[in-house]
């Protein structure tokens, strides 16, 4: 998977009351990049095409390419604006919610004033320092707007229980995670627990079950020295010609070719 850097055009911190004195709202403008703020104090709304929300500290607001906002003021944040056009990050950050809610402020913060910090830094080291940071804010945005959408797509009392199936299927690839074990776990029947799942995530519990498992094995496949009969035991896979073919379907490619074609990019 390829990871595209976006293109930084600016970082800082708006001020509504020293950038347009004298106004109550922002006029109308179409964006040709994505925006990504936080705001610093509460007060204003936001408006992004037919959405609206009342601006707080514990929201993130995530303007795409293309949208039509404006906004009431008084609006004080810290921003940075962006281009990507297409990618794995473009990809993700185009599925995010225009507004986001977090509890991880004082987070967002201190990634926000560290870009501060390195943006106007001509050291390649601090570059290399301001790409992490900017990975690490779309990482933390896009984990808040997956669990926001999933709060928003079942009852917040299952909501708990997927969560926990979530955490506990990662660290347990070799248990019993059949749809039966997993839904007697989660105090579910089959059925109830099979369809909660599938609308929470997008995929079955054995679609998901997989795709963990073949995720670790493929960081197994470049981090160890296991043959491939026991990375397929560590992940939980039946047998390793299951577990080759699995991992083929899935990569399109085989575990082999997999790891000798991560060694030769590493040592180019």
């Amino acid at each position: 998977m390829e990871i595209k850097l976006p293109d930084v055009v600016s970082i800082g911190i708006y001020n509504s009351n020293l950038a347009v004195k004298n106004r109550v709202i922002t006029k109308n403008r179409k964006t040709t990049m994505f925006e990504i703020e936080i705001p610093i104090e509460k007060g204003g709304v936001s408006y992004i095409n037919t959405d609206k929300m009342a601006i707080e500290q514990d929201m993130i607001i995530c303007a795409k390419p293309g949208q039509i906002r404006h906004t009431k003021l008084p609006f004080k944040c810290y921003y940075i604006h962006f281009i990507v056009t297409d990618g794995t990050l473009y990809d993700n950050l185009m599925y995010i919610p225009n507004y986001v809610k977090t509890n991880k402020r004082e987070k967002y913060y201190e990634i926000f004033q560290n870009l501060c910090k390195y943006y106007d830094s001509a050291i390649d080291a601090d570059k290399i320092i301001l790409h992490s940071l900017i990975l690490e804010l779309i990482h933390t945005l896009i984990k808040d707007s997956k669990k926001q959408t999933l709060h928003g797509k079942i009852k917040s009392n299952n909501y708990k229980a997927i969560e926990d199936t979530i955490k506990y299927i990662k660290e347990n690839l070799t248990a019993d995670l059949s749809l039966e074990t997993i839904a007697h776990r989660a105090g579910f029947s089959p059925i109830h627990f099979h369809n909660v799942f599938k609308a929470s995530t997008g995929k079955t519990l054995r679609e998901y079950v997989e795709e963990q498992r073949i995720k670790k094995a493929a960081n197994m496949l470049i981090t160890t020295d296991y043959t491939l009969t026991e990375i397929a035991y560590e992940c939980g896979f039946s047998s390793q010609s299951y577990f080759s073919y699995a991992f083929k379907h899935k990569m399109n490619k085989t575990p082999r070719e997999y790891a000798k074609e991560v060694y030769e990019r590493f040592e180019e």
